[in-house]
Parts: C-alpha cells; structure tokens; sequence
C-alpha cells in the first residue's frame, strides 16, 4: 500500500510520500520491495509524485524534465501549461499501454500487467507569481489543487487518509491555509495515522519535500532529513498528549438524574372479612328397640 500527500500552504507547497516502492513480479508472485523514493525533483524546478510501478514513474519525470527544458512560457495561459503537463506525463502511459495491449495474451502477461500501467501523480510547480498543486489520476487528466480544497491524497491508502486531513483542516487549519510549520506537520501527521490504522500499514521511512517562495521571488526545494522528521514527530506526539489532557478535564458532565416521582396512590382493595367455619355432623337413626308405640 502507498501513499502520498500534497498540502498548499500560505507561501509554501507540502508532499510527503510513503516508502519504499513495491515493483510488480512477473511470474505471478508477490511484488518486490525495491527503496525508491516516490517523490523526485524533476528540472530544478518542479516535485513529481507517482504511485504505481517505478520504472513507469521515472519515464514520466524523465518526460517532463525534457518538457521544463523547453522555452519558457512564463506569460502562456494556465490551460497551455495544463496541456503541456498532460502531454509530457501522458506519453510514457499511452507507450506502455500499447506495449502491453501487443503481450496480452503471452505467457506471463496476464492480469497483473495492468500493475505497470495504472498510477496517479502529484506535481507541483511555480508558475507565473504562484505555486501550484495538480493532480493527475490514472488518465492523465489534470486537476488542480486549488486553496478551497488545499490538500489532496493518491495511492492505495486515500480512503483512509481523507477523513483524516479534513478532520485536521477542521481543528488545526481553521477554514485557512496552513504555514508551512502546520503543513508539514499534518502531512506527516497523516502519514502516521494512516500506518497505525490501516490494514495493509504503510511502509517507513516517509520522504518529505518542499517547494517554497522566498521573500525574493526565488523558489527554494527542499527535503525534510530524519532530524526533522523526529523533531515533528516529536511535536505530534506531544499534541496528542495535549489532546487526552484537554478531554479528560473538558469532557462533558454526566446529566443529572432526577429522583424518579412515586408512583400513583392506588384505591385501597375492601378488606373481606373472614367469615368462621361451621360444620355439621349428622348421626345416622338408630335401629335397635325402642320406646314406640305398638
């Protein structure tokens, strides 16, 4: 299982990849481990995250840095620079894709070829004075990540990663973009839940990288060490704690019960009076001689 997470902040843009890559097997067996990272700096100049098989992730960023290395376009219109970004990370897709429709069929290519083919992307980007998040699902088509939403998850583990980044951006973010402080800790915040609950647990250690604005205008990209992954971990757990403590003293007051009212005065029942036993004993006549007449 993977995942990756692309975070918008104030002045700043968050990715944070689960690790290491699984490669699919060939001859039907469980799919190896190999440790790549997801998340790669394509041209200098932009951040290339893709889930799915890594030889298909490295033809993708290996397209776009040759697309970035054409004339810039700073002044072109945002759906040329879609266009441009859905070209260059298309063409390795569709060029798998027509290989594999040629094997179908063969010895060895069955169902589980289409592990090479299927993927989504996150890419960010500066582009003109801004910096931008897209998403990219298996065909390529380009959806931008935009302040409204502010994050966004791929991979095998999204549905459980959803829930979690809103429930953060209801109590941490407040309806606003994080800085990049808050960013990075929800990015990795959700890197641990994630682990701990899910059932197919993600795999460590997890790649962090930034892309932000200077105060310049200067882009500056950077990837997060193990110190400053400790360090926010450290911060995380701490907020935790925070969290039991503010619950256990804020936590509601049991509602009072009310002593139950007695029941309703019943009609007393009349008293039957007992009345004594009599009984009769009857002598049966006697026979032997007597006094009667004659």
């Amino acid at each position: 299982m993977s995942l990756i997470v692309g975070i918008r902040c104030t002045d700043s843009l968050v990715l944070a990849a689960s690790g290491p890559g699984t490669m699919p097997s060939e001859d039907g067996l469980p799919p190896a481990r190999q440790w790549s990272k997801k998340l790669r700096v394509v041209g200098g100049q932009a951040v290339l995250g893709v889930t799915g098989h890594d030889g298909l992730a490295q033809e993708m960023a290996l397209s776009l840095e040759r697309s970035l290395a054409e004339p810039d376009e700073r002044e072109s219109a945002d759906d040329v620079l879609r266009g441009k970004l859905r070209d260059a990370l298309a063409a390795p897709v569709q060029r798998t894709v027509a290989i594999h429709r040629t094997l179908q069929g063969l010895p060895g290519f069955g169902i589980t070829s289409n592990e090479y083919i299927v993927s989504q992307s996150l890419l960010a980007i500066p582009f003109r004075d801004s910096l931008r998040l897209f998403l990219l699902d298996p065909e390529c088509s380009v959806t931008e990540v935009t302040d409204e939403l502010a994050c966004a998850a791929i991979g095998g583990a999204k549905a459980v990663a959803d829930p979690f980044l809103a429930f953060l951006r209801k109590v941490l973010w407040e309806d606003r973009l994080p800085d990049v402080t808050l960013g990075e800790l929800s990015a990795y915040w959700t890197m641990l839940h994630v682990a701990e609950t899910s059932p197919g647990a993600l795999t460590f250690p997890v790649q962090m990288v930034v892309m932000r604005r200077e105060a310049g205008g200067s882009i500056d990209i950077y990837e997060r060490g193990e110190r400053e992954l400790a360090r926010i971990q450290q911060a995380i757990e701490r907020g935790e704690e925070m969290i039991r403590k503010s619950l256990r003293t804020h936590r509601p007051e049991p509602e009072s019960v009310e002593a139950a009212p007695p029941p309703p005065a019943t009609a007393e029942k009349p008293v039957r009076k007992r009345v004594p036993e009599v009984r009769l004993r009857l002598e049966p006549p006697d026979r032997r001689g007597g006094h009667g007449r004659r």
